[in-house]
């Protein structure tokens, strides 16, 4: 099994522990696995960043993706939230996944 396998699959293990609460917002992101860098893109919300040859786990990976969501969506009013999960967790290919990271707004004092 490859790095970028392991990583879906402990990805998906956390996922299906996320607590859902009124102020969860759900971003599709999609993870690719290029040049043995972890890729990761939101384009609902029009940035990604690439983890580079730096060592990487889950919940750092999450971390860092529901940090940015609060950042970009605490200035948009709640209405413009994305507030029901528009994408479903799909494979693409080997190396590119699709999923839905629920964001709870509410740690953001939102």
């Amino acid at each position: 099994m490859d790095t970028f396998t392991t990583f879906i699959q402990q990805l998906d293990q956390a996922l299906a522990q996320s607590q859902v609460t009124p102020t969860t917002v759900y971003v599709p992101v999609t993870f690719s696995w290029q040049q043995q860098h972890l890729q990761v893109e939101m384009p609902s919300l029009r940035t990604s960043f690439n983890q580079g040859a730096n060592a990487f786990g889950v919940a750092d990976i999450l971390d860092r993706i529901r940090q940015l969501v609060g950042i970009e969506l605490m200035e948009k009013p709640q209405s413009q939230w994305p507030k029901h999960a528009t994408a479903k967790a799909l494979t693409i290919t080997i190396h590119k996944v699709v999923r839905v990271i629920p964001v709870d707004m509410q740690v953001y004092g939102v």
